[in-house]
């Protein structure tokens, strides 16, 4: 697949596009979601690496600071992509389509998988 984060905007705009139409909310909220859980499991990593522990206050804020930031960011990406992404990948065959949807699951669990390998490295 030649980018992973437009494929799954792509089928996840597709997919609620009676709803959303071309604005794609859905679609970048999922793409928000996936990369807010990759940072997430970075910032676990690191506050575990160097023994650092901030009050659960300060990382609420932290946390929702980073998901309206990357809110905000894959929003301007993707601003106006659905029709352009739609015309690369409109002429998909069964099995490609297929193929995509099982790297969508497996892109949106692996940041889960790895919050799990980081709980068990620092268990």
């Amino acid at each position: 697949m030649k980018n992973l984060f437009d494929y799954t905007f792509y089928r996840t705009a597709k997919r609620h596009f009676k709803s959303d139409g071309a604005k794609a909310f859905t679609a970048c909220l999922s793409i928000s979601f996936i990369v807010f859980l990759y940072c997430a499991s970075i910032y676990y990593f690191i506050i575990n690496l160097i023994k650092f522990r901030l009050s659960l206050f300060f990382d609420k804020i932290i946390f929702v600071f980073i998901a309206f930031l990357i809110f905000y960011v894959v929003r301007r990406k993707y601003k106006g992509k659905y029709f352009v992404l739609r015309d690369k990948w409109i002429k998909e065959t069964k099995k490609e389509k297929l193929f995509g949807e099982v790297l969508i699951v497996v892109f949106f669990f692996s940041p889960l998988l790895l919050m799990f390998v980081i709980k068990f490295l620092f268990k």
